[in-house]
């Protein structure tokens, strides 16, 4: 399809790998946003590809799913993604992102906002603030703890409370592409695309940053691996991280070496979330926030530690 012929709608780009605790949250919360959402699975190994299958059951009219487990990075999902939508404005969402769907955020609005732009020579693109919470609903991250970083850095990741707004909303123009940006991912021509995006002061989604203590592992190499991009050596993100553990970690046991990074490089950077010093919770965080936390850390003995709740998620 060619750039100019999409119509005016809202095509929700959703990459998953392994996010069965907050893949229906994320799903649900953008059904009203947009005309068509796309999640395009490559390699999860946990319940995340039934849930989205039985949320496709309900709503075919809305939801496209793609299992494509060969697909080796995250910038070969989107554009798997992309090359599957119809619509003029496309949005770059993750499987933990979780929408405002009431209140002064309601992403609806937003739609009705994208919707009404007269297409113009040079596309428009739009980033948001991102609030963000860790290892359970309640708590997000530092910037350092006494003046020191995680042991793991480069690959650490404890988001602060908000994060600056980062490209996520693009007019679809000619020759838009996903691509590997070094150790992340974007689009073609993203210099000139940053110079002329436009930054909101109000978020859309918030990033809740729950995983599995072993997906908490796998996260903090995966720019490490992306970046080395040996996929003929290493073509799973498992492959490469079996390199790396014993090193780091002491260990040969990925589960173990994954409580170990969750103990040094998670529980030491978290701080309390406070909605109204940073900004407020979407109305279906909060409601699985009392049906079923998923999961909640406590202080046991002195130390830290999470409890599971999500088994029915």
């Amino acid at each position: 399809m060619r750039w100019y012929e999409r119509k005016n709608g809202i095509s929700v780009l959703i990459a998953c790998q392994n996010e069965e605790a907050l893949i229906s949250l994320c799903i649900r919360s953008f059904l009203e946003f947009g005309d068509e959402l796309i999640v395009v699975d490559n390699g999860s190994i946990d319940r995340s590809k039934e849930i989205v299958r039985s949320l496709q059951a309900q709503y075919p009219e809305k939801i496209k799913f793609f299992d494509v487990p060969e697909l080796p990075d995250l910038y070969h999902n989107r554009q798997y993604a992309f090359e599957q939508s119809s619509y003029r404005w496309i949005v770059r969402a993750d499987s933990d992102f979780v929408a405002y769907t009431d209140g002064e955020y309601d992403i609806r609005q937003f739609r009705e906002f994208l919707l009404a732009q007269k297409r113009l020579p040079i596309p428009k693109v739009y980033g948001a603030p991102l609030p963000n919470v860790t290892g359970d609903f309640w708590h997000t991250g530092l910037n350092h703890v006494d003046g020191k970083r995680s042991p793991n850095d480069p690959g650490r990741y404890v988001p602060r409370p908000v994060t600056s707004a980062h490209m996520r909303v693009y007019e679809v123009f000619p020759r838009f592409r996903f691509q590997r940006l070094g150790r992340w991912e974007g689009i073609r021509f993203n210099r000139f695309i940053r110079k002329i995006s436009v930054m909101l002061d109000r978020p859309l989604w918030m990033h809740c940053n729950l995983k599995t203590t072993r997906s908490y592992l796998f996260r903090s190499e995966r720019t490490n691996w992306r970046e080395l991009g040996d996929y003929a050596t290493y073509p799973t993100l498992e492959s490469y991280l079996r390199t790396v553990v014993l090193q780091k970690y002491g260990t040969e046991d990925l589960d173990e070496a994954a409580q170990i990074y969750l103990r040094e490089s998670i529980y030491p950077f978290l701080q309390p979330y406070d909605p109204e010093k940073y900004f407020a919770y979407p109305k279906l965080v909060i409601e699985q926030m009392t049906d079923n936390p998923i999961y909640k850390i406590i202080k046991r003995a002195g130390r830290m530690q999470r409890e599971d709740y999500f088994v029915n998620v």
